[in-house]
């Protein structure tokens, strides 16, 4: 289909016009295995959060042709690309590329949070932290073992070359801030939550899809 077509069914998605809404909830809903553990897949879609946001998306290949489609349906947003090229990441690449784009909010405190970021990424990257920063609990977590591998696998990635906020929300009374940390041969993704007093009760770093 045309990229046209494609944005038409985002929006009967975000709209919920075609099914009921009950069936917009299971085929949305994440599939959990029997031992609880999530899959990242609803009905034929993929289930996630990306920028700190709900995100319903597939890929598509045909040949000659690539495609990805991304749907935030709490914000109304979407990302459809198409490309004309043959077992090529392109598509992906572009359309998780532009939703953070799409999708950044930044508030006052955006560029002080995101500095506090990046020196306790430099800090875990030397095997240290500022505990002051952190809740018993977070702290608990920051054990000197933790603290050694997070050195052993980060501080071989040197200074990163940009290390940006994609992303904020509020979950369980904390708030919730996503930031892509972009190296020369890898790209992470590092997300906080903090709490209404300031300081932080988690600090998680993955690879970036």
């Amino acid at each position: 289909m045309p990229a046209q077509d494609l944005a038409r069914w985002d929006i009967s998605i975000m709209d919920q016009k075609l099914m009921k809404p009950s069936s917009y909830r299971e085929f949305e809903a994440e599939v959990l295995l029997k031992n609880g553990v999530g899959t990242h897949y609803g009905l034929g879609v993929d289930v996630d959060m990306e920028a700190g946001h709900r995100a319903i998306s597939h890929g598509g290949e045909v040949s000659g042709f690539t495609a990805e489609n991304i749907v935030f349906p709490d914000e109304r947003v979407a990302v459809a690309v198409l490309t004309n090229q043959d077992a090529a990441g392109a598509a992906g690449a572009i359309a998780h590329g532009i939703a953070p784009l799409l999708l950044a909010t930044n508030d006052s405190a955006t560029s002080q949070k995101e500095e506090q970021a990046r020196k306790i990424f430099d800090g875990l990257q030397h095997g240290t932290i500022d505990r002051s920063l952190f809740t018993d609990d977070a702290n608990s977590y920051f054990s000197e073992q933790a603290l050694k591998d997070f050195a052993g696998s980060l501080g071989t990635l040197g200074t990163p070359q940009s290390f940006n906020q994609t992303g904020k929300a509020l979950r369980g009374g904390m708030t919730l801030r996503v930031y892509r940390v972009r190296f020369a041969q890898k790209t992470l993704r590092v997300w906080t939550y903090e709490m209404p007093d300031g300081k932080l009760e988690q600090y998680q770093v993955a690879e970036a899809n």
